[in-house]
């Protein structure tokens, strides 16, 4: 087994600050991912979180997102709420638990056991790391608090996942992970675009997976950080820093989008006009060159209560297709694939 295998579950580990920290109500973690699985249309959306101070009642979150969405079906599931009291969270590797739902890292595999009950939603999963992760440990500013990142671009799923007594039989899906903490406050003055496709073509007989990011100030005139990150096999093959970036939003996507919690709705009853209809990119270092175009087709958006100011942060994730073309070190590529773009602010 490869030592970087070995390692993962110690560089995933959490980092939940002690009770007497002074910055705790600020402190937030999450654990996120994502699976397209390509032979059955079916698309999932994982998000465990942690935040405040959960080692003392009444006092931290912690919470559950699982989402499916087919194209007939649409989107299923929800959010599920828990006093941070409610988590199990073992504080050198990835084990946690919350409610019926674990997660945790074993070996050689991420293993996800979840859970909603409304929509009547179960999955059993085993994700195998494909790609070596980036880690971003600097205290990246965001408002006026920092967060922090790992990045795992492509996983291999299988499993199974049951959908109001459906099953799908999941062998080989694409999956993505990455895993935040840091300390901020939703509402403050910052807004991002994050995108991935892993596995997007096969080139010279390794995958090319790619993840995009975009942090900026709520009005997207300020950027602070932008890279475009691409994974040939199991490494890092090209990093593309912000002078070598250009990004464009164009049009706004017009499709339907459900809101969560149900109260989101309520609170903010306005059309969103947050999602770009479509994102176009170019990367250019030298004779490397890519190029992107990302037009979603399915949305959801999850309402964030602002702990400055008042209404909901709109936190919205869409699937979609992507066009990539380019020619990096003498490697071309020109394919549509399946992908997801999150868009906050």
């Amino acid at each position: 087994m490869p030592l970087i295998l070995e390692t993962i579950g110690a560089m995933d580990r959490p980092h939940v600050p002690h009770s007497g920290d002074p910055r705790i109500t600020n402190y937030k973690e999450w654990w996120h991912f994502n699976l397209i699985d390509d032979a059955s249309g079916l698309d999932m959306i994982v998000n465990l979180s942690l935040s405040g101070d959960i080692r003392t009642a009444d006092s931290g979150q912690a919470n559950l997102i699982l989402l499916t969405q087919e194209q007939q079906q649409g989107w299923r599931g929800g959010l599920s709420l828990f006093d941070g009291l409610a988590a199990e969270v073992a504080l050198k590797n990835v084990e946690i638990a919350l409610g019926r739902s674990r997660i945790g890292y074993h070996g050689d595999r991420y293993r996800l056991q979840l859970f909603h009950e409304t929509d009547s939603i179960s999955a059993q999963l085993d994700l195998f790391p494909a790609t070596e992760p980036l880690m971003v440990w600097k205290d990246t500013p965001i408002g006026s608090g920092h967060i922090n990142w790992v990045i795992m671009p492509y996983l291999i799923a299988r499993g199974t996942i049951s959908i109001g007594g459906r099953d799908f039989a999941i062998d080989g899906a694409r999956a993505y992970h990455d895993h935040n903490w840091g300390m901020w406050a939703w509402g403050d003055n910052f807004g991002w675009d994050w995108g991935f496709c892993a596995a997007a073509v096969e080139v010279q007989g390794a995958p090319l997976s790619l993840v995009y990011d975009r942090t900026v100030d709520r009005a997207g005139n300020r950027v602070v950080e932008h890279s475009l990150a691409i994974w040939h096999g199991e490494h890092l093959f090209k990093f593309f820093a912000r002078h070598m970036l250009e990004m464009r939003r164009s049009g706004t996507y017009r499709g339907p989008i459900r809101k969560l919690p149900g109260v989101a709705g309520l609170m903010d009853s306005a059309r969103v006009a947050t999602i770009p209809g479509r994102v176009d990119l170019v990367a250019q270092d030298g004779a490397d060159r890519f190029e992107a175009s990302y037009i979603p087709d399915s949305a959801i958006q999850i309402g964030i209560p602002r702990e400055t100011g008042f209404g909901l942060v709109q936190l919205n994730e869409t699937l979609g297709w992507i066009t990539i073309a380019g020619n990096i070190e003498g490697i071309a590529f020109n394919v549509t694939r399946r992908a997801c773009f999150e868009f906050v602010g």
